[in-house]
């Protein structure tokens, strides 16, 4: 098994076009599994593909990302073919269902008299409805969910609180990635069985440093997001999913703890979840 798993990638990005092998040779080199995401269909397809050129060590996760979707798309679920997203899903190298959930920060600033005010609410309803289809695939194919979720924490924990008391014997878990919350809300998504993820961000300054320290390390993995929130000190470069070892290192050093017990840690902890993930 690998020393690290970055559990949050999108290695389908245009600026790997031209060297994602090289790439994905820097990750196994640094012993680094990486999760490619999608953020819609065609992306979640490129994902699949991308994770079936690898014998191991790179895997997939489908989903549709939240900005994707808009008040007027999803009013006949036309972003949506569940069916398409439930087939490709079976595949032997999707080992979770995401990238999906909520985000409000770029949600329509419209005057409250102005004829389109309700476009805000609007997108928020269409966000949820989409993120408790997700939800539904998640239980019928028994798969987590990597979950986005910026400036909605609130609604976020409501949804899953409510969905873990009425799914059919089967809770809802996963990991929240590159988490933004309070400590409060980290609380209550470790009640809900849900891994905070942490990226390159903790490099740069005191970053969630209260979480870091408060979590127990079982509840925390880590993720690049690649090709954005490079750390440091390649910050004036696109990441990497080999660069994990870095975050790994910050980590360690928030803690007090060996960078040894970090990797080792949180990689039992991402096997945990992802448990389709094989060598």
């Amino acid at each position: 098994m690998p020393k690290f798993i970055d559990t949050h990638s999108h290695l389908d990005s245009d600026i790997y076009a031209n060297d994602l092998d090289i790439v994905v040779k820097h990750a196994q080199q640094n012993d680094v599994w990486a999760i490619t995401l999608g953020s819609d269909y065609a992306s979640s397809k490129r994902a699949v593909e991308i994770a079936d050129r690898y014998p191991s060590g790179v895997y997939a996760a489908i989903g549709l990302h939240p900005l994707r979707v808009s008040a007027e798309e999803l009013a006949e679920d036309k972003l949506l073919d569940l069916e398409k997203f439930s087939e490709l899903a079976r595949h032997p190298k999707v080992v979770a269902l995401g990238e999906c959930g909520l985000d409000y920060h770029e949600l329509p600033e419209v005057p409250r008299r102005h004829p389109q005010a309700h476009l805000a609410e609007l997108i928020k309803a269409n966000q949820k409805k989409v993120l408790r289809k997700f939800l539904q695939l998640s239980e019928e194919l028994r798969l987590p969910l990597l979950l986005h979720c910026r400036e909605a924490h609130e609604d976020m924990l409501e949804l899953l609180e409510t969905w873990n008391k009425t799914s059919r014997g089967f809770d809802c878990r996963g990991i929240v990635h590159c988490f933004s919350g309070n400590w409060k809300q980290a609380r209550r998504y470790f009640n809900v069985d849900f891994m905070l993820s942490l990226t390159g961000l903790l490099t740069h300054g005191s970053y969630q440093t209260e979480i870091i320290k408060k979590a127990p390390l079982t509840r925390l993995v880590l993720e690049s997001d690649c090709p954005h929130l490079t750390p440091d000190p390649f910050s004036i470069r696109r990441n990497e999913p080999s660069y994990l070892t870095t975050v790994a290192d910050a980590v360690a050093g928030i803690r007090g703890e060996r960078v040894e017990v970090i990797a080792k840690t949180t990689t039992d902890n991402a096997l945990k979840v992802l448990n389709k993930l094989r060598p």
